[in-house]
C-alpha cells in the first residue's frame, strides 16, 4: 500500500504575504492591505504612493508579524525642510546667546 502526502493550501493563501500598512503622512492615516507575490516584490525595496493622498516616495518600514502570512508595516516618508523666519533674526538670536 502507497500513501501520498499533499497539502491542501487554499490558492489564496499560496499568493504572498499581506502587510497591513498604516500611511504616516500628517494628516492621511489611511490603512490599507498591501498583498506582495514574487510579481511586486520589488515593493519592499523601494518607493510607493499612498493610495488614499497620493504622496510619492513613501517607504514600507515593517513592523513585525501579525499573523500566519500578515505584517505589519508604516508608509514611511522623508521629512519636509520648513524654514521658520529669516536667516537675518536667527543670526542675531545666536549671536547673544554666544557673547
Amino acid at each position: 500500500m502507497q500513501t501520498i502526502a499533499t497539502r491542501h493550501e487554499p490558492h489564496t493563501a499560496a499568493k504572498g504575504v499581506v502587510y497591513r500598512t498604516t500611511c504616516q503622512n500628517p494628516g492621511c492615516g489611511f490603512k490599507f492591505d498591501l498583498r506582495i507575490t514574487p510579481e511586486n516584490a520589488g515593493l519592499l525595496g523601494g518607493t510607493m504612493p499612498c493610495p488614499r493622498c497620493h504622496r510619492r516616495g513613501g517607504m514600507l518600514k515593517r513592523e513585525g508579524r501579525l499573523g500566519d502570512r500578515l505584517f505589519g508595516a508604516k508608509l514611511m516618508f522623508r521629512a519636509l525642510a520648513v524654514s521658520h523666519g529669516t536667516g537675518e533674526d536667527e543670526g542675531d538670536l545666536f549671536s547673544e546667546r554666544l557673547n
